[in-house]
């Protein structure tokens, strides 16, 4: 299929380069960048004669910018996963997607076509989401409990992963959080007749390679921290991300809730895991925090008028409070709008709601005194309010941190030096207008933007990249996939000086070698297996 220009030929199937492409180097690249911007996402949206109806569900494609000497090759390869094989081998959509239901096999016979109808859509392991090293070894993942190995040298798959045979929980987030000495943290739902519903807290330990031997894996390592009741035991809340700081995580109950009956019947409605999710406005958003010494969850109910969030960009405590900055939608409707009939629409017939860059702020030590509607938060350079209600519950409202630009998303900061750690700054792109046809830097503190914007230029999430050297919050680079529509131009790597925000370079990907829009990823520097996290 032909892909427009426009925004819309993001949208479209790419092929894989197995091999490493030279690019072209405009500009300089810092010769201290040294190793690999790794990204997923989807990049085949045709099985036969069959198609995907919506943005994730494409067949997972990983991406490669290799980096060294200040020159850059790029490599590209689709994930082998079930969800992969069996489309080939049959060509058709055999496993169910988040918008696409998969037919029924059509050599089965009659009756186990119809009783098939009247079952769960199986969970696939298209893995497009994100790819993250874990210890020595390096995951693909969705928001299922099937992950993919990848071999970052090859891009070889190397297995697939059920999760359930380490921990018991049937999803886990596509973005955890690690520490420098290797431990990582995730959250996954599990769904069980005696519990109902709940939301797990998991921590995997970092793997010794030397004690452990060849055969062993990190995910072995796995345990549950805690495990928090959902509001409506029959029905779990939507999550993308969570928050975690020296002393605690934060986690947001959101009404975006999963509908049980419409999964069931999904299939013979033939609709997709995104029609079974239904939003309510009216019931407020729940902020949970959990200690991390001892897994306690503690008793005060944070509330906060119904948003929707994808990303945290960071959270932090100071003072006795706990700090959260979010990308915040005011509903669930961008949830609707990443069908491919949307985004493949002309630039001028589409638009995307903003999100907004808020701050919510939780005090942790309520006086005893404390009176009813009097505003808690006592942080001075805030606006941001947390109220005592009659209930006992304190009910947030946020600090909007920018009234100049708005669409706000795919945030990242300087994680290794800064995350759960007061900060500075957050970059990310701007989703406004046909898509994100922006990037950004914004000062926390002081509310300045910087801006990198470029005519018929689509930006992908930012990779921030420290300095060997660097002093400063902002000493590094930033690296963003690059998808140019002007006359099938191509795609080029943009690297960013961290402080200024200017362009240092781009590495131009030959016009014939077609690079979609990614979702997420990392930057993987050059390191001994297992020492990743301590040069991230």
């Amino acid at each position: 299929m032909t892909a427009p220009l426009g925004s819309a030929r993001m949208f479209y199937s790419v092929d894989e380069f197995r091999d490493p492409v030279p690019t072209t180097i405009k500009g300089e690249i810092p010769s201290w960048v040294s190793g690999s911007l790794m990204r997923t996402g989807p990049g085949k949206f045709e099985v036969g004669k069959e198609a995907y109806r919506y943005w994730f569900d494409g067949l997972a494609i990983v991406h490669k910018f290799n980096i060294k000497d200040g020159k850059v090759t790029y490599q590209s390869r689709y994930l082998e996963t079930e969800a992969y094989r069996e489309a080939m081998k049959a060509q058709r959509i055999v496993l169910s997607e988040y918008g696409t239901m998969a037919y029924p096999d059509p050599c089965k016979n009659i009756f186990a076509r119809f009783f098939s109808y009247f079952f769960p859509p199986d969970m696939s392991d298209n893995d497009l989401v994100n790819t993250f090293p874990m210890s020595d070894e390096f995951y693909c993942v969705n928001e299922t409990y099937r992950w993919t190995k990848l071999d970052p040298r090859t891009l070889d798959t190397l297995g697939q992963i059920d999760l359930t045979k380490y921990i018991a929980v049937n999803a886990l987030t596509a973005h955890p959080h690690h520490e420098q000495d290797g431990t990582v943290y995730n959250m996954g739902s599990s769904y069980s007749y005696q519990t109902g519903c709940q939301y797990n807290i998991v921590k995997f330990d970092p793997l010794d390679r030397k004690k452990c031997g060849p055969d062993a894996t990190v995910l072995e390592n796995a345990s549950i921290v805690c495990s928090i009741p959902a509001s409506y035991s029959l029905s779990a809340s939507y999550y993308h991300s969570f928050g975690m700081t020296p002393n605690y995580f934060v986690f947001i109950e959101q009404p975006l809730y999963m509908n049980i009956p419409k999964i069931l019947l999904a299939r013979i409605q033939d609709v997709g895991v995104t029609e079974c999710f239904d939003w309510h406005t009216e019931i407020p958003c729940r902020f949970v925090v959990v200690r991390r010494k001892d897994g306690e969850i503690i008793s005060t109910n944070y509330t906060a008028d119904s948003f929707f969030c994808f990303h945290h960009i960071n959270t932090y405590e100071e003072d006795g409070h706990l700090v959260l900055d979010l990308c915040c939608f005011e509903d669930a409707r961008i949830v609707k709008l990443l069908y491919l009939s949307h985004l493949r629409r002309p630039d001028e017939e589409k638009s995307f709601p903003e999100p907004q860059c808020r701050r919510y702020c939780l005090p942790l030590n309520l006086a005893e005194d404390e009176e009813v509607n009097n505003n808690a938060v006592k942080l001075s350079y805030t606006t941001a309010t947390a109220c005592l209600q009659k209930d006992g519950s304190l009910h947030c409202q946020p600090e909007h941190m920018s009234q100049v630009e708005r669409g706000f998303e795919f945030p990242t900061i300087n994680y290794t030096k800064y995350n759960g750690k007061p900060y500075r700054y957050f970059y990310g792109t701007g989703l406004a207008g046909a898509f994100t046809d922006a990037l950004f830097k914004m000062d926390v503190k002081t509310k300045k933007l910087w801006t990198w914007r470029e005519k018929h230029c689509y930006g992908s999430e930012l990779i921030f990249v420290p300095s060997p050297d660097g002093v400063e919050e902002d000493d590094g680079v930033l690296l963003a996939t690059v998808v140019d529509v002007k006359d099938d131009k191509g795609a080029f790597l943009l690297v960013l000086d961290g402080k200024t925000f200017t362009e240092l370079g781009r590495a131009v990907i030959p016009a014939h070698v077609g690079v979609g829009y990614g979702l997420h990823g990392c930057y993987v520097p050059e390191a001994q297996p297992g020492e990743i996290f301590k040069k991230l």
